[in-house]
């Protein structure tokens, strides 16, 4: 077994929350990077919710998620001698991630262009809203902008409801991912050739390719896909298909979609609970025991084919709702998986943090924060390396390595750092 995977890459961060998420996939990973802040922090700093301490940059958890296994420097980028810092530090890296406005660090001196010129094996990733081309390349951005104009929302939701934004910052997200992701491409083609380059990303490109077929049926058919709640791409109720109550929770049923039992093996489940009503007589006998992956097949090509046994349809799944409720999420779920058929827990955080497969895969990790004098279990990476596995350490404290990172530039309490 050897080290981190990326030991030995040197990355300079001018992150906060479009790229941060992708500075610290590559930190979990081994890399040496080095988010550069300002006095007093960038956005992600001043995000609840806090730990213990509201308003203290250094107690952020929106900021401590995203910023795992970094070193923070504080360098003021609009003096002269914070733009010569910054420059002399971005040329001892082998790669600097960015997530400014378009121009911004350029007019800083601190653009592609200008590093380039000076280091011409550097990569130099940048994640905006709308890329550094084009007409709206400079409009405002935020997360929820970027999953508008992504398209996502226009799928998210049920379909008698507006669009839906998605938790999480996914915009963001999917920058972040394809800029980790084009940063290593670059980095190979540097360390082959020798030849740096700009790696130019776009939260509206990134989050577009969550739409998966709905552009293409748009392309070949001139149809915009409608919102489908959680049926997923089934356009009208079928039993056994979406979100169903428990005595304690919810979970998601998808019974005959592929990867899973057909819908029988519910009906016996419901049969030994005493609780499968009428399904054994006709017409809900044969209706059942047709409800499998090819009549899904028949019912995304022609939903009107099924128009005529709606209203059995609807009787056969107020059984299952009724099933449903009597038992607990979790006997749904791991009695379901027993049984094939596709079943999961809509699992809340207090569900994630007592998950026995994830508990088993190890993958919250316990980090000592010192500076709080506590101890504290984050999410772990989400992938395992055999021979050189991730492990995460505390996120920063706001200019935590000024002497460690600055102090061979020639910096000073009374240049660009404070």
């Amino acid at each position: 077994m050897t080290g981190k995977a990326l030991e030995g890459l040197r990355i300079i961060e001018f992150c906060d929350e479009i790229g941060s998420y992708g500075g610290k996939l590559l930190a979990d990973l081994g890399a040496e990077v080095i988010k550069v802040e300002p006095a007093g922090g960038r956005l992600q700093r001043k995000t609840p919710p806090f730990y213990r301490d509201p308003g203290n940059p250094d107690t952020s958890i929106a900021f401590w998620v995203h910023n795992t296994s970094k070193k923070s420097v504080t360098i003021d980028l609009d003096s002269e001698e914070g733009q010569r810092l910054a420059r002399a530090l971005a040329l001892t890296a082998d790669a600097v991630l960015e997530d400014y406005p378009p121009g911004y660090l350029s007019a800083r001196g601190l653009g592609y262009e200008a590093l380039s010129t000076l280091k011409p094996s550097l990569v130099y990733t940048s994640m905006t809203g709308f890329g550094q081309t084009g007409p709206h390349s400079r409009y405002a951005y935020i997360d929820m902008v970027g999953q508008a104009m992504g398209g996502i929302m226009t799928l998210a939701g049920d379909p008698d409801d507006p669009p839906h934004t998605i938790y999480g910052n996914q915009a963001n997200i999917s920058a972040s991912l394809n800029g980790a992701i084009g940063t290593l491409l670059g980095v190979l083609h540097a360390e082959a050739t020798g030849e740096g380059q700009s790696v130019d990303v776009s939260a509206q490109d990134a989050v577009s390719m969550s739409m998966e077929t709905a552009m293409m049926t748009w392309d070949m058919q001139k149809r915009n896909r409608t919102r489908t709640g959680a049926r997923g791409m089934i356009p009208v109720s079928i039993p056994a298909f979406g979100v169903y109550k428990a005595t304690d929770g919810y979970c998601i049923l998808y019974v005959t979609a592929p990867a899973g039992a057909d819908f029988p093996a519910l009906v016996d489940w419901m049969r030994e609970k005493g609780m499968e009503g009428d399904l054994d007589e006709e017409p809900y006998r044969t209706i059942s025991s047709e409800l499998n992956m090819r009549f899904l097949t028949q019912v995304m090509a022609d939903p009107s084919s099924v128009e005529t046994i709606a209203p059995q349809l609807k009787h056969i799944n107020d059984l299952v709702e009724a099933f449903c409720a009597t038992l607990s999420a979790r006997e749904l779920y791991e009695e379901g998986q027993r049984r094939l058929l596709l079943v999961g827990i809509c699992s809340t955080p207090k569900d994630l943090a007592e998950n026995t497969q994830l508990r088993a895969r190890e993958w919250y990790q316990a980090l000592a924060m010192e500076f709080l004098d506590t101890t504290l279990e984050f999410p772990g990476p989400p992938y395992r390396l055999s021979e050189s596995p991730a492990a995460i350490s505390r996120p920063p404290r706001l200019g935590e390595h000024n002497g460690e990172v600055l102090a061979g530039l020639g910096a000073g309490e009374q240049g660009g750092i404070r």
